[in-house]
C-alpha cells in the first residue's frame, strides 16, 4: 500500500512540473474569420493547412460581419480569430478581455478613382464610398480627407470592396477605397479606365491582426507559438517564391479565375503585405496603430494608450527568438 501512495505522490509531483507547455495540450484549434472566405486570406489559410502537419485539427469559421467573429471570440466559440485592429481595440476599450498576438497582414488599402482624377484635391464634392463609418475602409478614407484637404466629399457607405469596385465601374461613385485584391480585379476589367490614386501601405496601422483571449493564452501558450510559428514560416516560403503560393491558393479557390490569382499574389509578394517577422516589432507600434485610430476617431479618445492592454507580444518574441528575424 505504501508503494501505491509513494507511486501516486510521484506521479502528481511529475505532473505537477510540467508546464503548461506540456500538459493538456489542445489539439483541436478554432480559427475565427471576420468575413466569407476571401482570396486575400490565403496565406493565413495555408498556414492553417500547414498545422495540420504539426497534429492539429484546424477548425476556420467564416462569420460575416467582424463583429459577429469578436463575439464568437468573447464567447470561447473561436480560440483565435483574424480581427482588424478597430474591431479589436474597441472591444478591449469596452472591456473584453481580447489581446493580439500578431499582425497578419501591413496595410493593404488603396483609394481607386478615374484615370481623369490625378490629384486628390479633385475630390472636392465628389462621390466616395466606404465600407461603413466604423471601417478600415472608412479610416483610410477619412485620413486621405484630412491629409490632402479634400473639401466636401460625400462619404457614401457600400458594404463589401467588390460591389464598391462595381459601383466604381458602373459610374455610380468617383472613388473608393479598396482593397489590393479588388484594385488589380478592377484595373483588369478596365485597364484603361482606372488606377490607385493614393497608396496607404506606409499608414501606422496593420490591416489584420490575430487575436484570442487571455485565459485561453495564459493556458495554450504553447498552441499559440506553434501557431505563430506556422504563419511566419508560411510567410516565409511565400516571400522565397511566390509559385509555390500561387499553387496553394488556386487549389484554396479553383472557382478563382487563375490568372488573377497569380496577379494577386505576385502583387502581395511584392509589396511584403504577408510580413515575416509577425508585423509588431514592439509595443511602440500598437500604441503608435492607436494614437493613430484616435486620430481619425475609430477608437473612443478614452480607451487606453498603454501598448500592453492590447497585445501580448511573448509568444511571438518567443518563435522569433528560435527562427530569428528575416
Amino acid at each position: 500500500m505504501r508503494r501505491v501512495c509513494a507511486v501516486l505522490v510521484v506521479a502528481v509531483a511529475v505532473a505537477a512540473a510540467l508546464s503548461p507547455r506540456t500538459w493538456g495540450k489542445q489539439t483541436r484549434l478554432v480559427y475565427g474569420f471576420a468575413g466569407v472566405k476571401q482570396l486575400h486570406y490565403a496565406a493565413n489559410l495555408i498556414a492553417l493547412d500547414r498545422l495540420r502537419d504539426r497534429g492539429y485539427e484546424t477548425v476556420p469559421v467564416f462569420l460575416p460581419r467582424p463583429e459577429l467573429a469578436a463575439q464568437a471570440l468573447i464567447r470561447g466559440e473561436v480560440d483565435l480569430a483574424r480581427l482588424d485592429p478597430i474591431t479589436a481595440s474597441t472591444a478591449v476599450a469596452r472591456g473584453a478581455r481580447l489581446v493580439m498576438l500578431a499582425a497578419l497582414g501591413t496595410s493593404e488599402w488603396v483609394l481607386v478613382t478615374p484615370k481623369t482624377i490625378t490629384v486628390p484635391r479633385q475630390l472636392a464634392r465628389k462621390r466616395i464610398a466606404v465600407h461603413s463609418l466604423s471601417s478600415m475602409s472608412n479610416t483610410v478614407v477619412q485620413y486621405a480627407i484630412r491629409k490632402h484637404g479634400i473639401v466636401a466629399p460625400q462619404v457614401l457607405v457600400i458594404p463589401g470592396s467588390p460591389a464598391r469596385a462595381q459601383a466604381l465601374l458602373q459610374g455610380e461613385i468617383d472613388a473608393t477605397s479598396l482593397f489590393l485584391i479588388d484594385a488589380i480585379r478592377l484595373q483588369m476589367l478596365a485597364p484603361d479606365r482606372f488606377h490607385v490614386l493614393i497608396d496607404f501601405k506606409d499608414l501606422p496601422v496593420v490591416d489584420a491582426v490575430v487575436v484570442t483571449r487571455r485565459d485561453w493564452l495564459a493556458a495554450h501558450q504553447l498552441e499559440a507559438e506553434d501557431f505563430l510559428r506556422v504563419l511566419l514560416e508560411t510567410h516565409r516560403r511565400i516571400a522565397a517564391g511566390p509559385e509555390w503560393t500561387v499553387t496553394r491558393t488556386q487549389a484554396l479557390f479553383p472557382d478563382q479565375d487563375a490568372t488573377f490569382v497569380a496577379a494577386v499574389v505576385r502583387a502581395y509578394v511584392a509589396r511584403g503585405i504577408w510580413d515575416p517577422n509577425g508585423g509588431i516589432p514592439g509595443p511602440a507600434t500598437i500604441q503608435e496603430m492607436i494614437r493613430f485610430l484616435k486620430s481619425v476617431e475609430m477608437v473612443p479618445a478614452t480607451a487606453p494608450d498603454v501598448a500592453e492592454v492590447y497585445a501580448d507580444l511573448r509568444p511571438l518574441r518567443a518563435v522569433l527568438s528560435r527562427i530569428g528575424r528575416k
